[in-house]
């Protein structure tokens, strides 16, 4: 992506985690609200390309551009040995047209001179005058061993000058999965996912992979696109709801990166009788505990503080919790407080993801 975002209460999350990225401003009530960080990007290093160098521009303001959009977000899960066509959508918002002869560049990889079957360039389509916006494709292919993967470009006028986009470069990044997983998600705009289809809320979508039934229990496997490894869902996130009922799930856990299973105690017979059956996941979060827990503390009372006048904690690390001394504000109970600091700190987003059975 092009603009690399963190959670709030997730300065610090850039230097821990290096890759938080959403999609969309939210409220610090009950989501996390996003703000543009320069979380520091997997390390890369350049290699040799065939063609002479282009030279940096001088930062004239002659060209300029600006990120749109993309296809394939970061982290997105793609199957090994996959061709995909990745796309960016930039705009042209400087003073001068990028002519036919501008191109986009291949920089560098992040992962050992791995390239993914990108082109060296790729010539933009037309003429982009100032103010006109164009859709760049690059065909890739996915490595075959599974692992995180990125690929550098940049855009470079038609006087062989780099030039850059919001600032900085232009990359795709993904994670590849092992041969033979059922689940792989898709980025999608949909809220609710039948049939296997793919849901997305907060710039992280869930494809529901499997889902079994018999007379004791029920059980449903399905893939997240998460911010980083250690997040996943908490047993008390995810319910099977039955013609609007939910029913907690009973236990669960992970079966692979991004990939969980989770039971529910519902027999078949329940399966059958019901109209309507979906999983809701409500929420993801990092698990497992926190690298840097005073730092992520610190991070979440600089913001939350700003957003409740009169709340207020010590951040103080030890086995009893992450704080103490909470000051409370007018109408907000303790009990909220904390929900709100263990939920910045922890980097929580709050869906729901909606996979629907039947």
């Amino acid at each position: 992506m092009r603009l690399r975002q963190s959670i709030v209460f997730g300065i610090v999350f850039c230097q821990v985690l290096s890759s938080c990225n959403q999609a969309a401003n939210q409220s610090v009530a009950m989501t996390p609200t996003l703000i543009p960080t320069q979380a520091a990007l997997p390390t890369w290093t350049p290699s040799p390309a065939p063609q002479p160098s282009p030279t940096r521009s001088n930062q004239t303001g002659r060209d300029a551009a600006a990120f749109i959009g993309e296809n394939f977000p970061d982290y997105s899960v793609i199957a090994p040995g996959e061709h995909f066509l990745k796309t960016w959508d930039i705009k042209n918002i400087g003073a001068t047209t990028w002519y036919v002869d501008s191109y986009i560049l291949k920089l560098s990889s992040a992962s050992n001179n791995e390239m993914m079957g990108s082109p060296i360039e790729v010539k933009f389509p037309h003429d982009i005058a100032p103010g006109e916006a164009v859709t760049i494709a690059i065909p890739m292919v996915a490595p075959s061993k599974p692992g995180i993967y990125a690929v550098y470009f940049s855009p470079v006028n038609d006087r062989k000058q780099v030039f850059d986009v919001d600032g900085d470069k232009l990359w795709v990044l993904i994670n590849v999965f092992e041969t033979g997983m059922t689940c792989i998600p898709r980025p999608t705009t949909a809220t609710i996912a039948t049939n296997g289809a793919t849901a997305a809320q907060s710039g992280i979508s869930a494809r529901l992979s499997n889902f079994v039934s018999n007379n004791l229990n029920s059980t449903a496997a399905f893939c997240l696109t998460l911010p980083d490894r250690n997040y996943g869902p908490a047993n008390a996130s995810v319910n099977l709801i039955l013609d609007g009922r939910p029913v907690l799930a009973a236990t669960g856990g992970s079966l692979d990166v991004g990939c969980f299973e989770f039971e529910f105690p519902v027999t078949d017979a329940e399966i059958a009788q019901a109209t309507e059956v979906a999983v809701s996941i409500n929420q993801v979060r990092l698990l497992g505990g926190i690298a840097y827990p005073q730092a992520a503390c610190e991070s979440a009372r600089i913001l939350l503080i700003a957003q409740y006048p009169g709340l207020d904690f010590n951040c103080s690390f030890s086995p009893a919790g992450y704080y103490t001394d909470l000051k409370l504000p007018e109408g907000i109970s303790s009990t909220q407080a904390d929900a709100l600091i263990v939920d910045g700190i922890e980097g929580a987003i709050n869906g729901p993801w909606i996979l629907k059975v039947k």
